[in-house]
């Protein structure tokens, strides 16, 4: 299976969502919107995807979920406060951006992360 065969599931505001979609799908990746917490157990059982795109706080009522399922996740925040990395303390491998993104590090980071090329220390990393 290629790198380009796993999908990446985004959960964000929709109009944030547009933009990064469209830098991915650029890049011969695939996206999805997160649309309903029922079925997310579902999705991620399936092995349907090879990263999640997360924003906080927008998605933070999902952290302990996807923490369970062991995909690779890159958050974006407009901060980094003790209640987010109490959120992703036991994460094996997440990663968190500071927006404004700069759009050619959010590329390079999903290509490794996708690609499974990233050298990371288990748990989070700021990137």
């Amino acid at each position: 299976m290629s790198i380009l065969d796993k999908r990446i599931l985004m959960i964000d505001e929709q109009g944030f969502y547009r933009v990064c979609s469209a830098i991915l799908e650029a890049e011969g990746y695939s996206t999805e919107l997160f649309t309903s917490v029922n079925n997310l157990p579902v999705k991620l059982s399936n092995n349907e995807f090879g990263l999640i795109i997360l924003s906080y706080p927008f998605g933070a009522f999902l952290l302990d979920e996807i923490k369970k399922w062991n995909i690779s996740t890159i958050v974006f925040t407009d901060n980094i406060d003790g209640s987010l990395i109490n959120l992703l303390n036991g994460f094996e491998n997440s990663y968190c951006m500071i927006k404004p993104l700069d759009y050619g590090k959010f590329r390079s980071l999903v290509r490794e992360v996708m690609s499974h090329n990233f050298v990371y220390q288990k748990g989070y990393n700021i990137v």
